[in-house]
């Protein structure tokens, strides 16, 4: 895991000595263990160092062929690499590294320059630049899933890319502005949703696309594409259960190589229960983490821990007992755009805990949005005195009852047929609504919002596969949206922060493909989702804790707002510390906190983050 960066030199004006080093230095926290740079008349490369394979000088990057005219830089791991390598050394390829990521280079001659061949070959996580010197092309590319971020910019005639946002602006080679209607979706998910960014001349390069700068010109290509066709050969969620087993198994076994210690992040979730379980299998005694909050109904620490002896894995658990925000800057000194998902805290702390005896974690995320674990993915309520009737003469009858009755709430259920199904499920997962997203924003900000720009967005995922079932809809628009926006953001960030690299197998796309195979009946029933990997923990752990109510990565904020003077007082603080930036009406939220109804705590992390983030930028 590393940081990588780089822009065309399309200006001679260019203080190119001053743009690297900037670069350089806003990329260091994602690579501590050296840096390395590739520049010619064309382009320059940077590459900051997490050495996880291949430990020697020989795996430091850039990376170049045989003959020096490719160079690349490379952001991951490729899962795949020995076997790669092996049919490469066969065909007289010759390596300089054992590095895995040097099997991108060779790949690309051997598949003579069609970057879309290479990336179907791989598998793994990453996003990489390569430049062709022959072809005078400089490549960049992001993995299907999007574990691995990758921004770019072409603001002023300028082009450049970055594995973070902040890198960009403070390399300062274009002048950036913050766009009005990501402040919104701030508050409305957050965190900001990609494509765009906190800055409006910055992007982010879709997962499963490679985009080509070619003689100043910039293109944007799909290598990838998740097809969602059920598999009728499946009979039920223990034939399902049993497949994924055997899938998982080979999936950990590969994302446990490296040449450094490796751990795993472990709840009281079945997701992570089941990682941590295979890896034990493989690595006896792996090192196991998580995070505690004493007395608390989020804390999962005691369970986690009885799981851990049952699988023989070194637990240690991070304890948050007072003061939630405490030592909140550094924790988010390194953060490129805002980001107001609390339980990122937390794992940040359980990193920096983590750091001390692994350098790579495995984390069960991502199998919620695949197997319809959360609430939100259950059907749309439909009343049974409805049924039979379409939904168009439902609008008509219950409008026209509502008026001729006086029922205030026949003309609100009218009103909410109306509502499409895309919107219906964003609505599920959004953490504050729209027109309270707009009541504390500044006018000179609210007055420049597109409300429609994200509802547009989901409209068009939802409806890229309008005729399968309804889970695999909703959990398609997760993979999307809200699993690379908040899931994948959080995990990279608060782990590449504290020197470590985080994997996430459920999400190997493999995985990913077996899983949208699945009829959604095997995936969930009206009580339980995730039915398959509940399966396999009740085989192993028993039927309590496959059928435990969820907890999620929660924190008590919303009590210790109330509680704990520490917390209350450092969130004011930071409220008035935000009036500086003219963003939102603090005397309207300050009256909110006060009354008896309280302020939203994922709203008030939102500030708090928001504040942070000003002034470390």
């Amino acid at each position: 895991m590393c940081g990588i960066a780089g822009f065309v030199k399309t200006s001679q004006t260019l203080n190119t000595k001053s743009i690297i080093d900037n670069l350089v230095n806003s990329l260091k926290h994602r690579g501590p263990d050296g840096s390395g740079v590739f520049e010619n008349e064309y382009v320059a490369l940077v590459h900051t160092r997490l050495s996880i394979i291949d430990l020697s000088e020989s795996g430091s990057q850039p990376l170049f062929n045989e003959d020096k005219t490719i160079a690349l830089i490379c952001n991951g791991e490729i899962y795949n690499y020995q076997q790669i390598r092996t049919d490469l050394i066969n065909k007289g390829h010759i390596f300089c590294s054992s590095s895995d990521s040097e099997v991108i280079l060779h790949l690309y001659e051997e598949m003579n320059g069609d970057l879309a061949l290479v990336l179907n070959k791989l598998i793994g996580m990453f996003s990489f630049s390569l430049w062709d010197d022959r072809k005078k092309q400089l490549f960049i590319a992001r993995d299907r899933i999007g574990i691995k971020p990758l921004y770019y910019s072409q603001a002023e005639g300028q082009f450049g890319f970055a594995s973070e946002v902040a890198p960009l602006v403070k390399a300062d080679f274009f002048q950036v502005s913050t766009d009005p209607t990501s402040i919104y979706e701030y508050f409305l998910l957050g965190s900001v949703p990609e494509p765009n960014t906190w800055y409006s001349q910055i992007k982010a390069l879709a997962p499963g696309h490679y985009g080509i700068f070619n003689q100043g010109d910039f293109s944007v290509h799909k290598y990838w594409e998740l097809s969602i066709q059920p598999n009728l050969k499946f009979s039920s969620s223990i034939e399902v259960s049993e497949s994924a087993e055997a899938l998982l198994k080979e999936i950990v076994a590969d994302h446990l190589i490296a040449d450094v210690p490796v751990g795993t992040f472990l709840s009281a979730g079945i997701d992570s229960t089941l990682i941590t379980h295979y890896s034990g299998d493989i690595q006896k005694g792996i090192h196991s983490f998580s995070a505690a909050f004493p007395g608390e109904p989020e804390d999962e620490s005691i369970i986690a821990a009885n799981t851990a002896l049952k699988i023989g894995a070194s637990h240690q658990s991070f304890n948050i007992d007072t003061d939630f925000f405490n030592s909140f800057d550094l924790h988010f000194s390194n953060i490129d755009q805002p980001f107001g998902i609390s339980s990122s805290l937390s794992l940040s702390r359980i990193s920096s805990l983590a750091k001390t005896q692994v350098k790579v974690v495995l984390s069960g995320d991502g199998a919620d949005e695949l197997m319809g674990g959360y609430n939100r993915h259950l059907p749309f309520y439909d009343p049974p005195v409805l049924k039979g009737i379409p939904k168009k003469a439902r609008i008509f009858l219950l409008a026209g009852l509502g008026k001729t009755l006086g029922r205030k709430s026949l003309k609100e259920a009218s009103k909410y047929l109306k509502i499409s199904e895309p919107e219906l499920y964003q609505e599920r997962y959004q953490i504050q609504a729209e027109k309270e997203c707009l009541e504390f924003l500044l006018p000179s900000i609210r007055s420049q919002v597109d409300t429609s720009r994200y509802k547009n967005r989901v409209r068009e995922i939802w409806n890229e596969y309008s005729g399968t079932e309804l889970l695999n809809r909703m959990l398609y628009l997760d993979l999307k949206t809200s699993l690379v926006d908040e899931m994948l953001t959080k995990v990279d960030r608060m782990t590449m922060n504290q020197g470590l690299e985080a994997r996430v197998p459920f999400l190997d796309h493999r995985f990913v493909e077996f899983s949208f195979s699945v009829p959604q009946k095997f995936k969930r029933d009206d009580q339980w989702g995730k039915l398959p990997l509940r399966i396999l923990v009740e085989k192993y752990f028993g039927k309590e804790l496959a059928y435990r109510e969820k907890t999620g990565f929660n924190s008590p904020l919303r009590k210790m707002l109330i509680e704990d003077e520490a917390t209350r007082e450092f969130f004011l603080k930071q409220l008035d510390s935000l009036k500086e930036y003219e963003i939102v009406d603090i005397d309207y939220i300050n009256k909110k906190f006060h009354s008896e109804e309280g302020l939203d705590p994922s709203l008030a992390f939102c500030f708090v983050a928001l504040n942070s983030f000003k002034k470390l930028n």
